[in-house]
């Protein structure tokens, strides 16, 4: 059988599984006693051994095979949980990676040194029976005394065992709804293991497996046809169960029935009005309370299609401001109604496509908890990483380019910021350093924020160190402000290193980090505390197809302003404006608000009476307000970004891209930080 058509498939399942090993690894690594995380990467691991073998990739199937004997004698207590066995885990799991990733390729990676390794831990590290008393008193046992089966809720057709009933008891006590989810997988589904084996681990994250039908061996063996049902314990409602159920490729559909809800203030009143149904019920099943959830599907589908799918909607757009501007001249009531309808789908059709395309900021988070680990150890550093905001949604186009910045501030925190354990006792800090990664939703934008405990910059020692690279003189630097000193950083070339490593010192990280963000026409501030810490914030678009803009006109050509960096605009008198050290400011609410004429910044001709009036759009640049002189405000308006692919264009700075108006005409759109 050619399994080559399913090597994408392949690939794209290994690399959760891989993911899912990693993040259960690092669990495993802060509480060596929670044997949860052990079953959850058996599972995994399991079954990526299947994967591998049915698609006749040996060397991968070999060593995760290897990996499972040495997660078993974890899982038994043979084998201590300590930082050699760790490292080894986390090695086989980086050539594990490497190993998929070359599937395409036919070069052969040896593995025996690995196999080497993993032998030497099995026979090398196993503890004697006395030695793992601790680790056995520790465990939670359900076998406790006095704990008997459930009867109010045991379903004749299931067989129940005392330790499930005594699971089923226990979940009872602690608030939990005890449901059963029954899954069927498409019937084009290859990889059917690997999709039970999702469903498992998504159930495990936000409650308990309590039973398998068939078992969880049968489901990893796929001794199982295209159905399979989960008795499970959580506190989450079944609606969001099934939400993240659905998420899973190849679910054809998801059915949860509840079999003891913890949701009334009374719950044997609860059981006593149960048990009062009616007879039909009582005799079809011993459940007294069904809730079906609706069916979920799910499909992939590849980034280009729906890219191609913006595409169409933006010159639906288009085409529909063009019939407005017509409809508007003609004055045709019937007209107007049906320019209505089309404009509620267009919007409507616009929202659906946007959102197909936002995924969870989470599939970058998740690879930071590693990174992190290893360059702290490689350093000798405690660090707490600390993530938030991880199902915060951004346009996959926007989240494919954030990946490498964040790199930077991270390793930046790590390397820079954070001190020496030793250090850091000295002046009164916990020994782990903070590392704070967090998402938040902010209107039309994304807020990230990469923060730390650690020493902080310091913006006397910035200055200097951008005077002896020959970056400004003293002169210039001696007039910036601390905020503005802090943004030196940014400067390509600038480092505040003092010895250049593999990490960072070489004064380019920071620079790309503001040239990707702001291509991206977002913006980057940065704060600092010295001996306190840092925190650099990335304000980010949602989507970078479709923005809403304020159109504005200079002279007879008409610009488009993003509307995220517009704050107001507002009407000044000529007569109120005053000139500091040759600038032109006014006075607006109480501050000094720096203006600049576009006509001057885009080479402009001027009019030649200067008028009396004049119109500013106030816009906002890393925290610092500038007003902007137009001649006419032409309204908001939602306009479709295209890229300046000319090569007179492209590399042009102020102008984040074009868009097309409604008579045909074409418009520049803006590009703030860039452009001052």
């Amino acid at each position: 059988m050619d399994m080559s058509e399913y090597k994408d498939i392949f690939k794209a399942e290994s690399e959760e599984h891989l993911q899912q090993l990693n993040e259960s690894l690092l669990g495993l690594e802060q509480n060596p006693k929670e044997m949860e995380f052990i079953n959850t990467m058996f599972r995994s691991a399991h079954t990526l051994k299947g994967m591998s073998a049915t698609m006749g990739f040996g060397t991968i199937a070999e060593l995760t095979h290897e990996m499972e004997n040495l997660m078993d004698m974890v899982r038994k207590c043979q084998v201590a949980v300590n930082d050699s066995l760790i490292d080894i885990l986390f090695e086989c799991l980086d050539t594990l990676e490497a190993l998929v990733e070359s599937v395409d390729s036919e070069e052969e990676v040896n593995i025996s040194h690995l196999q080497a390794t993993l032998t030497q831990a099995m026979e090398g590290t196993i503890c004697a029976a006395e030695n793992i008393t601790e680790v056995v008193n520790d465990l939670t046992t359900i076998d406790e005394p006095g704990l008997s089966p459930i009867e109010e809720i045991a379903v004749p057709e299931i067989d129940f065992s005392a330790d499930e009933s005594a699971s089923i008891e226990n979940a009872k006590q602690d608030g939990s709804n005890v449901s059963s989810l029954k899954v069927t997988l498409d019937e084009s589904c290859v990889l059917k293991s690997a999709r039970s084996t999702l469903v498992l681990i998504n159930i495990s994250k936000i409650g308990q497996i309590i039973k398998c039908m068939p078992s969880e061996t049968d489901l990893e063996d796929e001794k199982f046809d295209r159905d399979f049902t989960v008795i499970y314990s959580s506190k989450e409602s079944n609606e969001n169960v099934a939400e993240m159920i659905g998420k899973v490729a190849e679910v054809k559909s998801i059915e949860i029935t509840s079999l003891y809800t913890c949701n009334t203030e009374d719950s044997e009143q609860s059981l006593e009005e149960k048990e009062n149904s009616s007879q039909s019920e009582q005799s079809s099943s011993a459940v007294k309370r069904s809730d079906t959830v609706k069916s979920i599907q799910s499909v992939r589908v590849n980034i280009e299609r729906l890219d191609n799918l913006m595409n169409l909607v933006g010159e639906l757009i288009i085409n529909k401001i063009r019939l407005n501007q017509l409809a508007s001249d003609l004055n045709a009531k019937h007209l107007d109604e049906s320019l209505a309808n089309l404009d509620r789908l267009t919007n409507e059709i616009q929202t659906e496509v946007m959102e197909a395309r936002m995924v969870p900021i989470d599939q970058v988070f998740s690879r930071f908890p590693r990174m992190v680990r290893d360059l702290a150890k490689s350093e000798g550093k405690q660090i707490n990483l600390v993530i938030e905001g991880k199902e915060i949604e951004l346009d996959r186009t926007v989240l494919d380019e954030i990946g490498d910045p964040l790199v930077h501030l991270l390793r930046n925190a790590v390397d820079h910021g954070i001190e020496p354990t030793e250090e850091r006792i000295k002046l009164g800090k916990p020994e782990a350093g903070f590392v704070g990664l967090s998402a938040s939703r902010q209107r039309n934008s994304v807020l990230i924020e990469v923060e730390d405990d650690g020493k902080g910059m310091d913006p006397a020692n910035l200055r200097d160190v951008a005077v002896n690279k020959g970056i400004l003189s003293r002169e210039e630097v001696d007039k910036l402000s601390d905020a503005e000193a802090l943004n030196l950083i940014f400067y390509p070339g600038f480092s505040g290193a003092q010895v250049i490593t593999d990490v960072s010192g070489r004064g380019v990280g920071m620079d790309a980090v503001k040239t990707k963000i702001e291509a991206l026409g977002g913006s980057v501030k940065v704060s600092s505390v010295p001996g306190q810490g840092s925190s650099i914030k990335l304000q980010l678009p949602l989507t970078v197809a479709i923005i809403q803009s304020l159109m504005v006109t200079v002279m007879d050509e008409t610009y488009a302003i993003p509307l995220a960096n517009v704050v107001r605009d507002v009407g000044i008198k000529a007569k109120d404006i005053k000139t500091i050290e040759g600038k032109e400011v006014i006075m607006l609410r109480g501050e000094v608000l720096p203006l600049l004429r576009l006509h001057d910044i885009l080479d402009s001709p001027d009019e030649i009476e200067e008028k009396e009036n004049l119109i500013v759009v106030v816009v906002e640049r890393m925290g610092t307000n500038i007003g902007f002189v137009v001649d006419q405000l032409l309204g908001q308006q939602e306009v479709i970004i295209k890229t300046l692919d000319n090569k007179l264009l492209k590399d042009t700075k102020g102008f984040a891209g074009a868009t097309i108006l409604g008579d045909g005409n074409v418009a520049l759109i803006l590009d703030i930080a860039t452009l001052i």
